[in-house]
Order: C-alpha cells, then sequence, then structure tokens
C-alpha cells in the first residue's frame, strides 16, 4: 500500500463526491421502494421549469420520522462510494443537473450550441437541489443541520461553487433557502477550469508575433477581441484552421507561417469548450477568483499527487490559503485522476472521508471509521 500524505492546509475549499446517475423511479414524495434486495429509493422533482429531478438512497435501517445526515452526489458515476456511505446511516440524494456535454459540440452548429445547457445551469440546479432539500428536509427525512456537498473533478468544483457562487441562482428559487451545504467533501476537484481548458490571448499573440506574424493583423478573424485578457474563438477549432488556409493563401503568406498559424490554433481545446463555457461565466465561476476571506464550512480535499490537474488543485489551495481559510487536505502517493476508483485506495479515501464526517459529527463513530 502506498502511503498517504496528510496534511492540515490553510485553505478554502469544497465539494465531496461520489457521483452516479441512478434513473428515477416513478415520480412520488417521500415513499420509499424497497424492491427484493435493492436499498429503498424515492423519486421526485425538484424543479418544475425546466423539470429536473432527484433520487433518494434510504439507508437499510430508515424509517418514517428518522432525520438523517444528508450526502449530495453532484456529477459523476461512483456506486460503490454511495453504497458505503448509505449503509453507514446517510440519506444520498443524487439531483439530475442540466446535461452539459460537450462532445457534442464539435457535431453541432453554433446556432445549435447557442441553445444548448451551459455549465453556469448546473450550478443553478445544484443550488437549486440543495435549496429543494432544506425546504423539504421533513419529509425527505433529513437533518436540515447536516447536508453534505460532494462531488469527483468537475463535481467536486461543482460542489464548491453551492458555496462560493453567488453570479448564479435560479429566479424561481425560493433566495431565501441558503443552498450552502454544511459540509464539503471533494475528490479530485478541476477548480479554476478558466486555467484548465481556456487559452490566453497574450499567448496566442506572443507565438503569432515568432512563428506567424503575417496573421496579427487578422486575429480578430479568429477571435472576438484579440485584446481580451482569454481569447474566445469565432468558430470551431477545425473551422479555423480551415479558415487560416484559405485566408492565408488569399493573402500571400507563406506556407510556412500558415502551418505555424494553424499549430497555434490548436491550443483551442480540441471539444470547442470555450463555444458553449463563455470566459465571462468561466470567471465567474473560477474557485480561486470568487474566493473571499469569509469561512468555509467543514471541508476535506483529497486528490493523487499523479493527477493531471494537480498543479491547478495545488495553485488552488495555496491561493485559499492566502485568504486565510482552513480544510483538511488529503494527498494520495501515487493516486492519479478518480484515484479513489481504484482498488488500492477505495478503502482508504473512504476511511479518511468517513474520519472528516465523525470529526464533524455527520456521523457517528463506528465502524471502519472507528478504527485507528
Amino acid at each position: 500500500m502506498r502511503m498517504i500524505v496528510t496534511r492540515l492546509i490553510p485553505a478554502v475549499i469544497a465539494g465531496f463526491v461520489l457521483a452516479c446517475f441512478v434513473s428515477a423511479s416513478p415520480d412520488a414524495f417521500g415513499q420509499a421502494d424497497a424492491s427484493a434486495g435493492k436499498a429503498a429509493t424515492s423519486a421526485m422533482i425538484y424543479k418544475q421549469e425546466p423539470r429536473r429531478k432527484l433520487t433518494v438512497f434510504y439507508p437499510d435501517d430508515w424509517k418514517s420520522g428518522d432525520r438523517r445526515p444528508a450526502l449530495i452526489i453532484l456529477r459523476c458515476h461512483i456506486p460503490v462510494q454511495r453504497e458505503h456511505f448509505r449503509k453507514l446511516g446517510m440519506v444520498v440524494i443524487e439531483p439530475q443537473l442540466a446535461d452539459v456535454n460537450h462532445g457534442r459540440l464539435p457535431g453541432s452548429s453554433l446556432e445549435e450550441i447557442a441553445t444548448m445547457p451551459r455549465p453556469r445551469h448546473q450550478v443553478e440546479d445544484a443550488k437549486s437541489a440543495i435549496r429543494f432539500i432544506r425546504a423539504n428536509a421533513e419529509k425527505l427525512g433529513v437533518d436540515i443541520r447536516k447536508i453534505v456537498a460532494t462531488g469527483t473533478s468537475g463535481g467536486g468544483d461543482l460542489a464548491l461553487q453551492t458555496h462560493l457562487n453567488s453570479a448564479f441562482a435560479d429566479p424561481q428559487d425560493d433566495l431565501k433557502i441558503s443552498p450552502r451545504p454544511d459540509a464539503l467533501v471533494l475528490y479530485c476537484p478541476a477548480f479554476d477550469g478558466i486555467d484548465i481548458w481556456f487559452v490566453k490571448s497574450a499567448a496566442i499573440i506572443e507565438r503569432a508575433k515568432v512563428e506567424a506574424p503575417s496573421f496579427l493583423p487578422l486575429l480578430d478573424q479568429f477571435v472576438i477581441n484579440p485584446n481580451d485578457e482569454y481569447a474566445t474563438p469565432l468558430n470551431h477549432r477545425t473551422e479555423l484552421i480551415k479558415l487560416a488556409e484559405s485566408l492565408g493563401n488569399q493573402k500571400g503568406i507563406a506556407e510556412t507561417e500558415i502551418r505555424n498559424f494553424q499549430s497555434i490554433l490548436e491550443l483551442f481545446n480540441k471539444s470547442d469548450w470555450q463555444l458553449l463555457h463563455p470566459v465571462k461565466d468561466a470567471l465567474r465561476m473560477s474557485a480561486s477568483r470568487i474566493l473571499t476571506e469569509e469561512p468555509l464550512p467543514p471541508t476535506l480535499i483529497m486528490f493523487g499527487d499523479r493527477d493531471h490537474l494537480y498543479k491547478h488543485q495545488i495553485a488552488f489551495v495555496n491561493v485559499a490559503k492566502e485568504r486565510g481559510q482552513t480544510f483538511d487536505l488529503r494527498i494520495f502517493e501515487g493516486g492519479g485522476h478518480s484515484f479513489m476508483m481504484q482498488p488500492l485506495f477505495l478503502e482508504p479515501s473512504n476511511h479518511e472521508v468517513e474520519k472528516f464526517l465523525q470529526t464533524w459529527k455527520f456521523l457517528p463513530v463506528t465502524g471502519s471509521a472507528a478504527t485507528p
């Protein structure tokens, strides 16, 4: 077993992830249904427009009148962890969120993309779901003071957004009800997506100056405003690469420069993410940028030291530390992205989460977490 690197670092963060979307049962409200050999579940609508529902997984010993801690899973598919914490006595809730699928973008027209759900809509849905759970805690059988939000990768960042983000909210919600979880547990968080997936205009300009100077006066035909900090493409990456060739030939630009500029355009995300997720939205969802000095709720963050997002995760940790925030940080040596799905890390990561939840009285000190 590889050693677990455990550190306690002042910082801010949020999000606990165990996510898995399971088809909901027929619409019901608080009517737990247990099929033979399966956990009792319930499904209900938490938002009418657009229509969204959530699925509730009850502990085996849950009974009407109980008020259990709730684990809200945002995105991802990790049913093993879901079952682990359900069996420890938590009511596990999986909300349906806006279907944001950047894999569809390369084959979609700009007009079609303009009508698709966007990442900001997932923030709105996640906050709506928590508000609904708080408003209906008695019917759901959960303790209104013990709501834990979780997620993996982008789902972890989304869990954090439910606490931090004030830019996006569904105006149909009762905004007097707090969307903030009482605790956050985050696996492999994808903080600051704008720094991960977006291209800075300066990077394009500096390379063009050296490799393709003839294209500098033509940049406004490829990006919305070359003077913006982050570049927003005017079309699909593949279309921009084609445009570079036709425009270059039209202007009599040397073949070498055309090829160089096409290489620069390869900086744009292959999935054309920027077409669906505008820079202005990404900035308002950047955890490091919207983070304040207001204390977070109890928060656990876990990732591996071989995660491809490691430098972004550490960068956020450092920013959070500068803001005076505190949270528990667990770094697993040898762990990559979604490390907790691997047999080597499954039990240790579950153990860390159990200890965290026990420390903050979300779980009793029993079971495997009671073992030193």
